[in-house]
């Protein structure tokens, strides 16, 4: 089994966004965990240098 090294600080990124998530959209994602998220998809993101709130929009599609 190949384990993936990660950074901490990607860890506490990808641990802020979920919570984000789960206080933005509490009334149909509160039960949200970090398996429950493709961290592929949010991995650009985080090497775009986003804050976890600015990913959360994007991905969300919010404005700003």
């Amino acid at each position: 089994m190949l384990v993936e090294a990660w950074s901490e600080p990607w860890l506490d990124w990808r641990r802020h966004v979920v919570a984000l998530i789960r206080l933005d959209f509490r009334e149909v994602l509160q039960d949200v965990g970090e398996d429950d998220i493709d961290w592929e998809a949010w991995r650009p993101l985080y090497e775009a240098g986003r804050s976890p709130k600015a990913a959360v929009d994007s991905a969300f599609l919010r404005a700003p």
